[in-house]
């Protein structure tokens, strides 16, 4: 009876072990009877047609010379300067120039020490904290974005206030005796500078340059308007010998330009007056508005188109041969992956998920891109595709009303 029954055991078990077997293998199979298929909504989205292109960055502009071999510069990068404000000084030598570098950092250390010294008076140090807080924080942010410029600013106002929070009372004696040395040093050298220095100033206002290319008399708005392809080519080759003794350029005027090279096919998308939207990579020159100033006659199947742009001149004072994304048309509807697009008696549309049923719903295709399509946004019918709705992506046969099972 003991083997009998151990028998028995063993075909149960073998039997059990093949329905198991045989359900997992039909699971895999047919799905458990129901269809194979994901869901993507359908969002509102925009898409541009556009063309990245290489040209060059065009201003008014002339370049700023000094009478004196040794310059240093008086302002920063794309920095507005008015009429005849200084922009640079210049020494004979090398040694008047040190005494100048001297007296600026002189000078720094006196204002700190000022600063530091205000606070020694039993103050309440929470705002100090809070500015010093503060300045860590964005420090950190600037840092992490590797913008080294902005984070010497942060870190130079940080000094200051970590001193004046260290410093006490009893520190008030020796800094009072070293603001004191500080200004003697600072009344000796200033008088020494003043002699020794010469200041270079511009005539007209604008916007300060340390670069110089020999493109600026080569590159104007007047002679870019008028150029083809090969002519901008050709003049980008011919830079003209810098001066030994320039300082940097003044771009005048609000307005600067971009002329590149395009496809016939592009210039024919646009004319003159328009206006197209381009990205220069920078992140204040990303999706600006430009307009189009000239569109020349095409040479080999390209034409040199010139754009224009009063917004931020600041930014492009450093540029010339610059890459750039103009966009020439733009698309705004819902987004179609295009697994999902179907013909149906030469209707395209698309299958959404309604209770348990597949509904069809025809689309209008505005424009294809990468792995999807920019449709029309018709609202005018609740048979048309609206956001939110759910789209079915699936490889099985797939109609109007059929049951989708999860």
């Amino acid at each position: 009876m003991k083997k009998q029954g151990d028998l028995y055991l063993k075909i149960v078990s073998i039997v059990l072990a093949g329905i198991v077997v045989a359900y997992l293998v039909l699971s895999v199979l047919f799905g458990s009877g129901g269809s194979s298929y994901t869901l993507e909504t359908a969002v509102r989205c925009e898409a541009g047609d556009g063309q990245t292109v290489s040209g060059f960055v065009v201003r008014e502009e002339e370049i700023i010379t000094a009478s004196q071999p040794v310059v240093v510069c008086a302002l920063t990068e794309g920095e507005r300067v008015g009429s005849g404000q200084r922009v640079a000084d210049g020494y004979q030598t090398s040694a008047a120039r040190e005494k100048r570098d001297r007296l600026t950092a002189l000078q720094e250390q006196l204002s700190q020490l000022r600063y530091a010294a205000s606070g020694t008076a039993g103050e309440d140090t929470t705002q100090t904290d809070d500015a010093i807080e503060k300045a860590l924080g964005e420090l950190a942010a600037l840092t992490a974005r590797r913008d080294l410029t902005e984070a010497d600013d942060v870190m130079s106002e940080l000094q200051p206030l970590v001193l004046r929070r260290s410093v006490t009372a009893d520190d008030a004696a020796r800094m009072e005796g070293r603001i004191a040395e500080l200004e003697s040093q600072i009344s000796a050298l200033s008088a020494e500078t003043e002699q020794s220095a010469e200041a270079v100033t511009v005539e007209s206002a604008g916007y300060f340059s340390e670069r110089t290319d020999g493109l600026e008399r080569v590159l104007t708005p007047e002679s870019v308007l008028q150029m083809k392809p090969s002519e901008l080519r050709a003049a980008a080759q011919h830079a003209s010998a810098v001066p030994g003794n320039a300082v940097g350029r003044l771009i005048t005027g609000q307005k600067w330009y971009f002329a590149a090279e395009i496809p016939e096919a592009r210039a024919e998308q646009t004319a003159a007056g328009e206006t197209l939207t381009v990205s220069f990579g920078l992140e204040k020159l990303s999706q600006i508005r430009m307009q189009v100033e000239a569109i020349s006659e095409a040479e080999d199947g390209v034409c040199t188109i010139v754009l224009s742009c009063e917004r931020e001149p600041q930014e492009v004072t450093a540029l010339r041969r610059q890459s750039a994304d103009i966009i020439f048309s733009s698309y705004t509807g819902l987004r179609v992956p295009k697994q999902a697009l179907y013909m149906v008696d030469g209707q395209a549309g698309v299958y959404v998920l309604e209770g348990a049923r597949a509904r069809w719903k025809p689309v209008e295709i505005l424009y294809a891109y990468g792995d999807g399509y920019v449709v029309e946004l018709d609202q005018s019918s609740t048979g048309n595709l609206w956001p939110g709705d759910d789209i079915i992506l699936t490889s099985d046969d797939i109609e109007d009303g059929k049951v989708m099972e999860a």
